[in-house]
């Protein structure tokens, strides 16, 4: 590792050890610097943290430049943001072609979440004709990879009878999946779990 890669890691892990003492002033300086230096994955942090306000304050504008950066050099996590970005027009004009292509890119490299959210292009009919059963199979793709939020997507589709028969105990099976991860999903998953318990015997 030469000299400079060395000290762009030096400065992410410096990131970590202030945040980890709730120095957020300086952390988020030592990680807009190891980003600026190049290193790919404080890039995809930083702009994880503008695209969702999270230690910097939330700038679209910033979030497409670091997350383009890490994109490029095939960071697959920061590909599914950049789709998300063009999925809804945070900070571009929404671009549904653009946001598949990337989800696309994703799903070849096995990447869960890339799957729930080519799910909801074909449910919302973002850059693809709407096609709710093509949504379902996308998020039984990735539930089956461990998505939560896919889980709780799916869990939805069957409680509906939306791209798949209305079956409630699946519904119920796919809930309690998103509903034991820890993910954001997990209190809207709880919610369905509540509401269908009292009717649904749920499967061991």
């Amino acid at each position: 590792m030469g000299d400079s890669a060395k000290s762009a890691e030096e400065t992410y892990l410096a990131y970590k050890e202030c945040l980890a003492q709730n120095n957020r002033p300086r952390a988020g300086l030592n990680l807009m610097v190891a980003a600026i230096m190049g290193y790919l994955p404080a890039q995809a942090e930083l702009g994880y943290k503008y695209l969702n306000g999270i230690l910097f304050p939330k700038d679209y504008t910033q979030a497409m430049r670091w997350l383009s950066a890490a994109a490029e050099k095939e960071d697959t996590d920061s590909v599914v943001n950049l789709a998300i970005m063009y999925m809804y027009g945070y900070g571009t004009k929404t671009d549904g072609p653009k946001a598949v292509s990337l989800l696309e890119k994703a799903i070849a490299a096995d990447y869960p979440a890339a799957g729930r959210f080519m799910g909801l292009c074909f449910e919302k009919g973002i850059g693809v004709e709407k096609n709710f059963e093509k949504a379902a199979e996308w998020y039984r793709w990735a539930a089956e990879k461990g998505d939560a939020g896919a889980a709780c997507l799916l869990g939805d589709a069957y409680e509906n009878g939306r791209g798949v028969s209305a079956d409630k105990a699946e519904a119920v099976r796919w809930y309690e999946t998103a509903a034991a991860a820890d993910c954001e999903e997990a209190a809207t998953a709880k919610e369905a779990l509540a509401r269908l318990k009292g009717n649904v015997q749920s499967r061991a």
